[in-house]
């Protein structure tokens, strides 16, 4: 029913001519947060359009791509990696892949009408094949769900996902974080990835060794963020 009064809704506006988009704004966490919690941006804001076909209508749909990274378990990482013997291993790239990371995406229909659910799944799914194709995370699957109140004190669900990333310096178990909500005549998604084990590092040039990681503390961070996403 709910789907169903959108779609006339947006129909009406389609008929009428009232076509515009305004452009999405980043959807972002306070620097207050970010710095409580030792993380930051891990880039600019991306902003991007597409023409989505609804109810029989060419709309345009604007959003805006918002990065950010754990400071804190990077250099924890980079530090680890650095007091062992090896010499094989670019810290640098083991460290940008294997820390924890948020993205942020916001998304606009003309006149702040709601996003249809199918099209919120769809770009849902898109985030969940894009994340895992760029971070090399294997198996990536939902595992279940939990609830979360966001500091405006709206509650939504959060998807948990599970997976592994396999590369030539070792392994590593991942944990994914995603939700979505209506926010100011837009549509907000976030999906956040974690390490949710020790990471095992296998060198050309050592022996194996362990980096250790606090999965507990990673999650609790990743949850604070994604209460504050605003």
């Amino acid at each position: 029913m709910k789907k169903t009064f959108y779609l006339i809704i947006l129909v009406s506006l389609l008929a009428a001519g009232c076509l515009e988009t305004k452009e999405a704004w980043p959807a972002t966490v306070s620097d207050s947060i970010l710095g409580e919690l030792g993380w930051i941006s891990a880039g600019d804001v991306v902003k991007q359009s597409q023409i989505q076909e609804i109810a029989g209508n060419s709309v345009k749909l604007n959003m805006a791509i918002m990065p950010y990274m754990d400071d804190t378990l990077a250099k924890d990482i980079k530090g680890q990696v650095r007091k062992t013997t090896t010499r094989s291993l670019d810290d640098n790239a083991v460290t940008s892949q294997l820390t924890s990371k948020l993205t942020t995406l916001r998304l606009v229909l003309p006149s702040g009408i709601s996003l249809p659910s199918s099209i919120v799944n769809s770009f849902i799914d898109s985030q969940i094949q894009m994340i895992a194709s760029q971070n090399n995370i294997q198996d990536f699957h939902n595992t279940g769900k939990k609830s979360i109140t966001l500091a405006n004190g709206k509650n939504v669900d959060v998807t948990i996902f599970k997976g592994r990333i396999s590369e030539d310096f070792g392994t590593a178990d991942i944990k994914g974080m995603l939700s979505s909500w209506s926010d100011s005549g837009s549509t907000i998604i976030v999906f956040g990835i974690m390490p949710e084990a020790d990471i095992i590092i296998k060198p050309e040039d050592g022996e194996t060794f362990t980096i250790k990681i606090d999965s507990e503390k990673e999650s609790k961070k990743m949850e604070k963020l994604i209460q504050n996403v605003k």
